[in-house]
C-alpha cells in the first residue's frame, strides 16, 4: 500500500493507493478521528457487481445507512442531489456523520456537493472505483453537478478527510471506462516530462490487460502530479489551471452530445484539439505536433465525434467557467512538460483544431 498526502494549509489529508485495502477503511477513520455514524452513497452498478466485497470489508445493508445513487452523468443533477439532501434531512444526519462516496466520478462529484452544501458541511470519504476517479476527480475537493447542459457549472471546492483507492474495482472494468482513466493519464504524461510520457506509451497494453500490478507506479505517479498541483494552488488560481489541458474542448464535447461521451474519451480528443492549437498558433512545429499526437492517437474516438457542430461547440466555449473578460482561455503546449496557460485564440484557430481532429478520427 502507499501512501501520498495533500498539504493544505488547512484540511489536507491522506491518499491511499493498493489493492484489496477497503477493509482499513475503519482504522483510518479512527486514525483521523471521523464520525462512527456514517451514510454510505454508492453506484448502483458498483453495489450490484462488487456486493460481497463491500459487506465484507465496509458495511452491512441491513444494518448501516445505504443510499444508492443512479449511474451516469444524469446523477450530476439538481434533482439528484435534492433526492440525496431529502434522505439526509429524513434519517436526521448531522455534522456528526461521515459520508461515504463509493464509485467514479460522477458519484464523487455529485455527493461531494451534497455534503459540501447539507448543514453547511458535514465530513465526506472518497473511494475511488474507477481509474479515472482514482487519478482525477476524487483528489483536490472539487465537487460539482451539470447545469443548463454545461458540465460542473455548479459545485464547490470541499476537501475529502481521506481517499482510499482499491484497485480491486479496477478489475470488472469495462474497456471503455480503463480508457477513459487512460485519456486522463496521457494528460499527466504531457504535464511532467518524457521519461513519464514513454513510460504511459509502453504501458498502454497493460492497462487493456488490467494488469494493475504492473501499472500500479503510473497510477501513483499520476495521482502524485495532482496532489503536488492541488497542494500548490488549492483554489486554482494559478498553477492548477494546467490540470485543464484538453478540457477546454472536452467539456464542449461533453456538452453538445449530451454527456453520452465518457469524460476520458473526451478529453483524449480534446488533447488532441489542443495539440492542434497549439501548432496553429506557433507553439509546436510540425515535428512536434506529429509525434505528440502519436500518444492520445492510441485512444480509439467515436465517430459521432465527427458530427458535431463547430459553431455549437464555439458558443459552449465561450460559457466556461475558466473564461475572463468574455474571451476563452485555453491551456496549451510548448513541449512535454512546457505548459501555457491563459492562452486566447482566434476562432479561426479553434475551427482549424476542430477540423483537424474530426478529419484525424
Amino acid at each position: 500500500m502507499k501512501t501520498l498526502s495533500v498539504q493544505l494549509s488547512e484540511n489536507g489529508y491522506e491518499i491511499l493507493l493498493g489493492k484489496d485495502i477497503l477493509h482499513k477503511f475503519t482504522s483510518l477513520c479512527k486514525k483521523s478521528s471521523l464520525p462512527k455514524r456514517m451514510f454510505f452513497i454508492i453506484d448502483e452498478n458498483v453495489l450490484r457487481i462488487h456486493k460481497k466485497y463491500l459487506q465484507t470489508n465496509l458495511f452491512d445493508e441491513k444494518k448501516d445507512l445505504v443510499c444508492k445513487l443512479p449511474a451516469g452523468e444524469k446523477s450530476k443533477s439538481f434533482k439528484q442531489i435534492s433526492e440525496l439532501l431529502k434522505v439526509m434531512l429524513e434519517n436526521k444526519l448531522g455534522r456528526d456523520t461521515l459520508v461515504v462516496s463509493i464509485g467514479g466520478g460522477v458519484t464523487g462529484d455529485a455527493v461531494g456537493f451534497a455534503a459540501s452544501i447539507f448543514m453547511r458541511g458535514i465530513p465526506v470519504v472518497h473511494i475511488p472505483t474507477t481509474l479515472l476517479a482514482a487519478v482525477d476527480s476524487s483528489i483536490g475537493g472539487k465537487t460539482g453537478i451539470n447545469f443548463n447542459n454545461t458540465k460542473n457549472s455548479i459545485g464547490s471546492f470541499y476537501q475529502p478527510k481521506f481517499v482510499l483507492i482499491d484497485t480491486t474495482f479496477f478489475s470488472t472494468l469495462p474497456e471503455k471506462e480503463i480508457i477513459c482513466g487512460v485519456g486522463e493519464i496521457i494528460k499527466y504524461a504531457f504535464l511532467t516530462g518524457q521519461d513519464f510520457y514513454d513510460s504511459v506509451l509502453a504501458a498502454l497494453p497493460l492497462f487493456y490487460q488490467k494488469d494493475f500490478s504492473k501499472t500500479v507506479h503510473l497510477i501513483s505517479a499520476s495521482i502524485n502530479v495532482k496532489t503536488e498541483v492541488v497542494s500548490s494552488d488549492e483554489k486554482e488560481t494559478g498553477l492548477r489551471k494546467i490540470l485543464n489541458f484538453g478540457h477546454t474542448f472536452a467539456h464542449s464535447f461533453e456538452s453538445e452530445l449530451h454527456f453520452k461521451i465518457k469524460h476520458g474519451e473526451a478529453v483524449t480528443a480534446g488533447i488532441i484539439c489542443a495539440l492542434y492549437l497549439s501548432h496553429e498558433k506557433g507553439f509546436i512545429t510540425e515535428e512536434q505536433l506529429k509525434k505528440f499526437l502519436y500518444l492520445p492517437k492510441q485512444i480509439p474516438l467515436s465517430a459521432t465525434l465527427k458530427k458535431l457542430d463547430k459553431e455549437k461547440l464555439y458558443r459552449v466555449m465561450l460559457s466556461d467557467k475558466k473564461n475572463r473578460d468574455g474571451k476563452i482561455k485555453f491551456v496549451l503546449l510548448k513541449n512535454i512538460g512546457e505548459i501555457l496557460l491563459d492562452v486566447e485564440a482566434e476562432k479561426v484557430e479553434v475551427f482549424n483544431a476542430f477540423d483537424r481532429m474530426f478529419k484525424s478520427i
